[in-house]
């Protein structure tokens, strides 16, 4: 599923289903979906008028229900679409830029593949606090 970016629509604009939809490059079946599903709308002559900050609020809304946090030492599996702990010491670290690292393993329930991405300095915060980015090499044993 693409990701909406809610910033798209303007707020001070009303949109129609088939404008909403080419704005955000989906078909005007999924934007009617959306009214079905409480996107708030008005009719003016037969016309299904949106406003551009009810569909914002509602694709942030859509957005932030989706969200996963993962707790203290988990990474989250695109598998089961789930945080899960790896195993002890299956985590590499993959530094990104000088200040961020993506954390990366295989899920003991699936196989699939784990991610996490967080700042260097937040790695004893999120659980992780004997790697570092040199590849994960001082990983801890638990």
């Amino acid at each position: 599923m693409a990701r909406l970016d809610p910033r798209r629509a303007k707020v001070h604009r009303n949109y129609t289903v088939a404008e909403a939809a080419e704005l955000f490059g989906v078909h005007r079946n999924t934007v009617r979906a959306w009214v079905r599903n409480g996107l708030p709308f008005f009719k003016v002559k037969g016309v299904v008028l949106i406003l551009g900050c009810a569909l914002r609020d509602h694709l942030a809304a859509r957005r932030s229900e989706r969200r996963v946090i993962c707790p203290p030492g988990f990474v989250y599996c695109v598998g089961c679409r789930a945080p899960r702990r790896p195993p002890d010491g299956m985590v590499e670290v993959l530094q990104v830029s000088a200040t961020t690292i993506n954390l990366r393993g295989l899920c003991p329930t699936c196989g699939s593949l784990m991610h996490r991405r967080a700042g260097i300095g937040r790695l004893a915060e999120i659980g992780f606090g004997g790697l570092s980015p040199d590849g994960g090499a001082n990983a801890p044993r638990r």
